[in-house]
């Protein structure tokens, strides 16, 4: 009993760690790439939140990993995988672009980024995904299956995934479905790898389409 405590207790430390963070940008206006592009913040500041939540969740996967002494088939890139995965990351990927085809170009002539911006950020976006699917489907799903059964874990999954983008009026729904559609193919394949790829294609899509129409934006470096 008092194992699972320690368990419960860590992932939900950890959680709350980067559940701070993400709320300190909601409430700060800079919770996002379009806050930083319509000029309400900085992309430094944009940057440390991602950071922050590959630190708190990176570490946090490591512990309850080694502690729980999980299946290392749910991390192993020899995952039996099928068109299925690519045909709904396809479809993430037109989701992506289409929503930020929708929005407004930036028209923030006093604000400008450094040339390296677009690479920088999808490359730390796309470690800070990466992570975050370990955490939330590859550690805190797989646990609570094992301690609770697949219908209570997807429950409990969907309300900590929800809670994290509750702050952005726009993801709040959405992040239900897609949350589902995350565990489902985690739980379907055994690999958070599934995951990891639809999540990537849905958020690079919408966020190198949006990188790409406010290019103007990118004018001066910091070097």
């Amino acid at each position: 009993m008092l194992s699972y405590i320690i368990t419960y207790a860590l992932m939900l430390f950890y959680y709350s760690l980067f559940f701070i963070a993400v709320s300190t940008g909601a409430k700060s206006g800079i919770g996002q790439l379009n806050d930083v592009l319509a000029g309400k913040g900085e992309a430094p500041i944009l940057f440390m939140r991602l950071m922050a939540g590959i630190f708190f969740l990176g570490i946090g996967s490591v512990v309850l990993f080694e502690r729980r002494d999980l299946d290392t088939q749910i991390i192993s890139l020899a995952w039996d995988g099928n068109y299925i995965v690519w045909i709904v990351a396809s479809a993430a990927i037109i989701v992506g672009i289409y929503s930020a085809l929708k929005k407004p170009i930036a028209n923030n002539s006093l604000h400008s980024f450094p040339l390296h911006l677009p690479l920088s950020f999808v490359l730390i976006r796309t470690l800070f995904l990466m992570v975050y699917e370990l955490f939330f489907r590859g550690i805190m799903l797989v646990i609570m299956m094992e301690d609770m059964g697949v219908v209570m874990a997807i429950i409990f999954n969907l309300i900590f995934y929800v809670l994290v983008h509750w702050f952005d009026k726009q993801e709040r729904y959405g992040s239900l479905v897609m949350g589902l559609v995350l565990c489902g193919v985690t739980i379907y394949y055994y690999s958070v790898w599934p995951a990891v790829i639809i999540h990537l294609s849905l958020a690079l899509g919408h966020e190198i389409t949006l990188l790409i129409k406010n290019k103007s934006l990118i004018k001066k470096s910091w070097l």
